[in-house]
């Protein structure tokens, strides 16, 4: 290789290297200005509610804002210091969220709305309404005066999208004319106490589109389907149970003394002895245990079934099973199952899944939807307007 060209070639390499090197400045600089123009030109601003306005618990109103450069916001509602979420990692471009007051929401002046980029962090945009704005009762319906006496919401049969419940008075054993029977027998209750409207067993079956929580719409608000008050407009006063269906499903899992809390005391009496069957996704088909005496039969301790034969047997144990015992079977075959130990088993009892309560002490009790019974045991329906 010649001096000459050894030179040209070191040349050639220097020019490549400055050229990649100015690239990468422009890069640079480009995602710089990109980053820093994008910081300043973000923006966000609340547009409703902008203050003075009266918005009435339990209705739903618009909350917007025009946002740029932003990708998520969040909504908090505070009066004071604390904040209340109202909804969050809401994407911004959307502009709006439809917000359900809860009808529990405490009422009065004073309240302001904030909308900020989602998640928070020091330097975020943020955008507060103008003045404050005042949450109020509905002025045609107010069960405000209830509420305060006993210290727990009651909500105005005019709030839309009620769910109402009620225990029956009646007990049942496992044979309620199927899963038809069962709604039968809510409905015909629910005339008797001049419940209007469409009532179904919260009850499941033995496919899994029969469970329970499949079984009624999932909806709304659940309050006590017997009125407390009646308003000078006709309208009547619910105490609450639960403000969505999350919450009513709580109270089959929740501590005594949290449902001592929360719910009305006949209501909460027979919590323990209702019905339930197929529950959700979580509920064993067969092999339940039995709740009670336990025998030296093991297959007098658990259920051939979960569900009372889809709600058509109200007896205890199958037919002919003593005379198997005693050797005479005859044409007897029982059924069989594994236990939750891994156990093969016969089984002989004919039960069902319900609600109960588990724990030793009271302070420690806590109910379940998942307690075995036979199913001559007499229990109440749990019965749920449509």
């Amino acid at each position: 290789m010649t001096p000459l060209k050894s030179i040209f070639e070191k040349i050639t390499i220097e020019k490549s290297l400055i050229y990649l090197i100015i690239i990468i400045v422009i890069i640079v600089f480009f995602f710089i200005f990109y980053f820093f123009f994008s910081e300043f030109n973000k923006g966000i601003i609340l547009t409703s509610p902008i203050g003075g306005e009266e918005w009435e618990v339990g209705g739903t109103y618009k909350i917007t804002w025009q946002a740029k450069n932003i990708d998520k916001v969040g909504i908090v509602l505070y009066k004071g210091k604390d904040p209340q979420w109202i909804a969050k990692d809401i994407y911004a471009g959307v502009g709006s969220y439809e917000w359900r007051i809860f009808p529990g929401q405490p009422y009065g002046p004073d309240y302001w709305v904030a909308v900020f980029e989602y998640p928070w962090k020091e330097g975020n945009k943020i955008s507060y309404s103008r003045t404050s704005f005042s949450l109020v009762f509905p002025k045609t319906a107010s069960c405000e005066g209830l509420s305060i006496e006993n210290q727990w919401p009651y909500i105005s049969s005019a709030i839309p999208d009620l769910r109402y419940v009620f225990i029956t008075d009646s007990t049942y054993n496992g044979n309620l004319g199927g899963l038809e029977g069962a709604d039968k027998i809510c409905q015909e209750e629910a005339q008797k106490k001049g419940f209007n409207g469409v009532w179904h067993a919260f009850i499941g079956g033995d496919e899994d589109n029969q469970l329970a929580i499949r079984r009624i719409k999932t909806k709304g608000i659940f309050v006590d389907a017997n009125s407390s008050l009646k308003l000078a407009s006709g309208d009547t006063c619910h105490r609450l149970i639960a403000k969505d269906f999350n919450e009513f499903l709580s109270r089959f899992f929740a501590l005594s003394r949290i449902n001592q809390e929360k719910l009305e005391k006949n209501f909460l009496k027979k919590l323990d002895k209702i019905w339930l069957g197929r529950f959700d996704e979580k509920s064993k088909k067969n092999c339940i245990p039995i709740e009670g005496p336990k025998t030296v039969f093991l297959q007098e301790q658990y259920s051939y079934t979960s569900t009372c034969q889809n709600w058509t047997n109200g007896e205890r144990i199958i037919s002919g099973y003593y005379d198997y015992i005693q050797n005479k079977k005859g044409n007897i075959s029982l059924p069989t199952c594994y236990t939750e130990e891994g156990k093969y088993t016969e089984v002989a009892i004919i039960g069902g899944l319900s609600t109960g309560l588990t724990g030793g002490a009271e302070f420690v009790n806590s109910f379940t939807p998942y307690q075995g019974k036979n199913c001559s045991t007499s229990q109440y329906l749990l019965c749920i307007s449509e």
